[in-house]
């Protein structure tokens, strides 16, 4: 098969893992004035384009200079406003479903700014949002935390037809299989952009219990991966369209 075949029939594969995105209750969503989805699908990132590693880490690192840029001999409280109001503005596209915002925001609670006191807990929530959007500048920046889980699927009896699957290759495999644990520990922590944009912000540093807390929702994410890659592989990609 052509390199550009390969190409398009990845991309396809990615789109259709993306329809199982649709696992936060609709129902636990409440309505904000400050922060809220315009129903235009136009104003939405619902169907983003594949990108590579590269390309999202460009828009991550860009839009970090931007935003620096506008506090260029600004005083101390003036930074902090511009920090403030950047925060609404990313928490706003992250809603919408842009991952980059959704990777700055997590960024930004991370390591914190004059605006943002450091918040571990939503620092990896953001990043497991980014991660399961396709975002794979975030899902590098989860390869530690999902080394067991990648070492988990490699080592299964399904793997290697998987491999055929979804052409995965060694520059590859974070991304593919990555996603869908991803995805999965979404779905297991109730993870809504909306609901994480309308927390009451608080510090939160660094802890081994918020840190045992993301690994046990891993654990329990681990088995339905492997029933999704397993029935993935038995229905074959034709039959996955259907299905999701």
């Amino acid at each position: 098969m052509a390199k550009s075949e390969k190409d398009n029939k990845i991309k396809q594969d990615n789109s259709m893992l993306e329809k199982q995105d649709n696992v936060t209750d609709d129902d636990d969503k409440e309505q904000n004035n400050s922060i809220s989805p315009s129903n235009n699908s136009d104003e939405t990132y619902e169907e983003q384009e594949y990108r590579t590693e590269e390309e999202y880490r460009n828009d991550f690192l860009e839009r970090r200079a931007q935003i620096s840029r506008k506090t260029y001999n600004k005083g101390s409280i003036e930074i902090e406003e511009i920090y403030a109001q950047e925060y609404m503005n990313q928490c706003e596209l992250a809603v919408y479903g842009d991952v980059v915002a959704q990777d700055l925001l997590s960024y930004w609670f991370k390591h914190g700014n004059p605006a943002l006191e450091e918040n571990i807990e939503l620092s990896m929530k953001w990043l497991f949002l980014a991660a399961s959007g396709g975002n794979s500048h975030s899902i590098t920046k989860l390869a530690l935390f999902l080394n067991y889980a990648y070492d988990e699927v490699i080592n299964s009896e399904y793997f290697k037809d998987l491999v055929d699957v979804l052409y995965i290759t060694q520059e590859n495999y974070q991304e593919n299989i990555g996603k869908v644990i991803c995805k999965f520990i979404v779905y297991d922590l109730k993870i809504d952009a909306l609901e994480l944009a309308k927390t009451k912000l608080s510090r939160l540093e660094f802890n081994r219990l918020t840190m045992q807390r993301f690994t046990q929702s891993l654990n329990r994410a681990m088995p339905k991966v492997h029933e999704f890659f397993e029935n993935f592989v038995k229905m074959g990609i034709d039959k996955q369209y259907e299905t999701y």
